[in-house]
């Protein structure tokens, strides 16, 4: 009698398990199919802005001509190879990197959609790891829809390969701390945070939370020292060989990317601080006066000179203005929530050449998830998720909140844990429901 129940109990177990594992496969599904559709909606895609740096480099790597100079004339390294090298690699997988623009355009976007289904996916397995079963299908569900995910997935950018290896270095890392295999998961947690690296340049700030993930207590001893060490070691050891590459290419020490001087220069000059309409907000250099002198030979000069001479004028700008600090950060601040004006979330959402009803929508999806977030982050659940996940997204806004903040692309890292708390409001609503008497 005894063992027929307990195989009968297995049976239901089973059962139950291979349920929701189809209840996951159809969501992640349906999240493909969804990104699959807007890119059917919007046939006119263009490749605009930093697509076409990003669309270039992949034509010459797809060619056999690695990352292409033809952009600046001169070795770059300008933009991090991440997403070159998986763009470039589909290009030559369907033959598209001599074709035309549409042809190329619908393999990134399918690229783009696979992204999106994946990153999906993660979503739901980390909310499984932080919150139980329920709460991760409803993160799936809810991630699926998501429209401002939808849209930075169909765009030919970096960050929907960032939010993937950004999740599987932490889905990996948490697993690591319940596991009997402690030092291959921090391996594995390094090497996928050392790819997000190449990906985006402030993905190396995903360190420290990553960090703390594999670090058990106690602290202070050198046993739990070991997984932290071995996560970074090899985050580094993964950057390495670009970094040598720019060593030699460029004659200096850049770890990934020259990014940051133009990054600095467009948001501290006198223009972006006295724009009465979106002050602090960053522009091109070739549109700031007090800069032309800098950039005027700027296809003479090598890149690491022109980005150090940027970088020193900005910090010199910052110098004399140091209260600009806060008013850059309290805009980009409202411009990450889409509550600068309709204008500028249409305006940022076309430079990955979202359409203006598109932007719209993924505007009004943005503020119903953060407002079901607000809630979510008061329920007791969001208190159970170890605080070393909150320092993730707390510090991917630090690392754009002073420089540049553009919608949707620039908040896709923080999105995710958006949807996450989200999730808690719902599931933890729906359990309260239940639990009233009737």
């Amino acid at each position: 009698m005894l063992s027929s129940c307990c195989s009968g109990s297995l049976v239901v177990v089973r059962g139950a398990n291979t349920r929701y594992a189809l209840a996951m496969m159809a969501v992640v599904l349906a999240a493909l199919g969804l990104r699959v559709g807007y890119m059917d909606l919007t046939p006119g895609y263009e490749i605009v802005h930093d697509a076409r740096d990003y669309d270039v480099h992949a034509r010459s790597i797809a060619g056999g001509d690695g990352f292409s100079e033809r952009l600046t004339g001169k070795p770059t390294a300008f933009r991090p190879p991440g997403y070159p090298y998986l763009l470039g690699g589909a290009y030559r997988l369907f033959g598209v990197e001599r074709g035309i623009e549409a042809d190329r355009v619908r393999v990134a976007r399918t690229l783009g959609a696979l992204l999106g289904a994946l990153g999906v996916g993660l979503i739901g397995v980390l909310g499984i790891q932080l919150l139980g079963r329920t709460a991760g299908l409803v993160a799936m569900g809810l991630a699926a829809v998501y429209v401002p995910s939808i849209l930075v997935s169909e765009a030919l950018m970096s960050e929907q390969l960032f939010v993937v290896l950004m999740l599987g270095a932490l889905v990996t890392a948490i697993h690591q701390r319940r596991s009997a295999h402690p030092y291959a998961f921090a391996l594995l947690a390094g090497l996928l945070a050392g790819l997000a690296v190449l990906t985006r340049a402030n993905g190396l700030i995903l360190l420290v939370p990553l960090v703390l993930a594999v670090w058990a207590a106690p602290r202070r001893s050198w046993r739990s020292a070991g997984p932290p060490a071995v996560l970074v070691a090899v985050a580094l050891v993964t950057v390495a060989p670009w970094t040598i590459r720019n060593a030699v290419e460029l004659h200096a020490f850049v770890p990934v990317s020259t990014q940051l001087g133009w990054a600095l220069a467009g948001t501290y000059n006198d223009d972006a601080r006295n724009d009465p309409v979106n002050p602090g907000s960053w522009r091109s250099l070739r549109r700031v006066a007090e800069y032309q002198p800098l950039v005027a030979n700027f296809s003479t000069v090598p890149e690491i000179v022109m980005e150090r001479r940027l970088s020193r004028a900005g910090r010199e700008f910052i110098g004399r203005h140091p209260s600009y600090l806060a008013t850059v950060a309290y805009w980009n601040t409202r411009r990450l929530l889409d509550l600068a004006s309709w204008r500028w979330s249409r305006h940022t959402a076309s430079t990955i050449s979202v359409e203006p009803r598109w932007a719209d929508a993924g505007v009004v999806s943005f503020w119903i998830f953060a407002a079901l977030a607000l809630v979510g982050a008061t329920r007791r659940g969001a208190r159970r998720v170890p605080w070393f996940v909150w320092i993730l997204p707390l510090a991917m806004y630090l690392s754009v909140v002073f420089l540049a903040a553009e919608t949707p692309r620039y908040r896709a890292a923080i999105d995710p844990f958006i949807v996450l708390l989200a999730a808690i409001a719902v599931t933890q609503r729906t359990a309260g429901r239940r639990r009233t008497p009737s």
